[in-house]
């Protein structure tokens, strides 16, 4: 399995969802989440900027996904069938994995603008990932996972919340994410503070 992109991206940053010490199961855990998330993803994407939105989920070669009927997912993120019917899906085999099982990603890929989606659920719906298995259809299938990438194609920004504890932005120009890194500095990951301060104060190299 790759690194991360944020660490394999020079211009990156990681944002904490939560506060530390405020959990998922606590009252707030949840709604400080998605709040943080949803105002994230509000600065990246506008109005007019075209999106790609890719799915890609990681499972066993002879898992009979599809008969899930995995669009119903997309119907309900999705709220135009007009847009809906521009989805493309790419099958990639993987490596065999540790357990000797070769292991297969469907992908697929959803151009729109933001008002065309859900976001909101979306996101959500990635933050509570094992509560919501079912909606993917890889209820009960341990090896099994998804993520969901938003690329901003007229910025060049990639936009992935990787679990409930945080939120990657990557983008090509240093310049389109340094608004994020001054406005939500409070929210930067401690564990990666050093790194992206050096990132964000040293003088343009060009990237």
């Amino acid at each position: 399995m790759q690194a991360p992109l944020f660490l394999r991206w020079e211009t990156a940053l990681r944002f904490e969802l939560t506060e530390p010490g405020v959990t998922m199961d606590s009252p707030n855990g949840l709604k400080q989440a998605i709040q943080r998330s949803v105002a994230l993803f509000d600065e990246v994407f506008g109005d007019e900027d075209d999106l790609l939105v890719v799915a890609e989920v990681y499972t066993k070669k002879n898992h009979n996904f599809f008969e899930k009927r995995p669009l119903s997912t997309y119907r309900t993120f999705v709220k135009s069938q007009e847009v809906l019917d521009h989805l493309r899906h790419e099958l990639v085999t993987e490596p065999r994995s540790a357990e000797g099982e070769e292991m297969i990603t469907h992908r697929f890929l959803q151009p729109c603008r933001k008002q065309d989606l859900r976001y909101s659920l979306m996101l959500e719906t990635k933050l509570f990932e094992q509560e919501r298995m079912p909606i993917t259809g890889l209820k009960k299938q341990p090896n099994s996972r998804f993520e969901l990438y938003y690329l901003n194609q007229n910025r060049h920004i990639i936009f992935h919340v990787f679990s409930e504890r945080g939120c990657d932005i990557i983008a090509t120009d240093r310049n389109e994410i340094r608004p994020l890194y001054e406005k939500y500095n409070e929210w930067i990951e401690k564990a990666h503070r050093s790194m992206i301060d050096a990132r964000f104060t040293e003088p343009s190299t060009g990237f």
